[in-house]
C-alpha cells in the first residue's frame, strides 16, 4: 500500500506527481495496458495500447508502440509526431475498457470518461491528470511490422516521465 498526496480543484481530486527517470517504473508500466494519447489540431484521442515495449535506440530511452492503420489514432500520430503514454490504477479500468472499444472517429473518449487534460512540458500532446504514471514521447523513428504491415511501430524518445509520489516509496 502507498500513501498519496492530493490537491482539490473545483471538487476534482488530483494526486501530486513527480518527474521520474524514463526507466524508473518501467516494469510496472510494461506489464499493464497503457493508454496512448495523441493530438492533432484541437482533437485529442486516446486508445488502449496492448503492444508496446520500452528500451533504447541510438542511446536514447524509447517506448516502442504498435498502431494498426485502421485505427483513428493512426492518422493522428503520423501527422502529430509525438504522443503521451499513461498508466491508470485498477480503479480506473473504465479508461482502458472504453479506450479499447470506442473509436475516436465518433466518440470523444476524454469527455465521456471525464478525464482532465494538462499541458505537457516537452510535446504537443497533453498529459492526462488522472493517470498514475505518464510519459512524454517524440517520435524519432517508425517501422512497418512484418510482411503484411499490420501495424506501424513508433519509436518515441522519452523526453519526460512522471509518477504519483506514492508510487515512488
Amino acid at each position: 500500500m502507498f500513501s498519496r498526496n492530493f490537491i482539490f480543484l473545483n471538487t476534482k481530486m488530483y494526486c501530486m506527481k513527480k518527474e521520474i527517470k524514463p526507466f524508473q517504473l518501467a516494469e510496472k508500466s510494461i506489464k499493464k495496458n497503457l493508454i496512448l494519447a495523441t493530438k492533432l489540431d484541437d482533437k485529442v484521442n486516446i486508445m488502449t495500447l496492448g503492444w508496446k515495449t520500452i528500451g533504447t535506440l541510438w542511446s536514447k530511452p524509447v517506448w516502442i508502440v504498435a498502431v494498426k492503420p485502421s485505427r483513428f489514432t493512426y492518422d493522428m500520430i503520423n501527422k502529430s509526431k509525438d504522443f503521451t503514454l499513461h498508466l491508470f490504477s485498477k480503479e480506473r479500468s473504465d479508461v482502458v475498457d472504453l479506450s479499447g472499444m470506442a473509436s475516436g472517429r465518433n466518440t470523444d473518449k476524454i469527455k465521456e470518461l471525464g478525464l482532465t487534460l494538462k499541458k505537457s512540458n516537452k510535446v504537443n500532446t497533453p498529459l492526462i491528470e488522472e493517470a498514475e504514471i505518464s510519459y512524454e514521447c517524440r517520435i524519432i523513428h517508425t517501422a512497418e511490422s512484418g510482411n503484411n504491415a499490420e501495424h506501424r511501430l513508433y519509436f518515441g524518445h522519452i523526453l519526460a516521465a512522471y509518477a504519483e509520489e506514492g508510487l515512488l516509496n
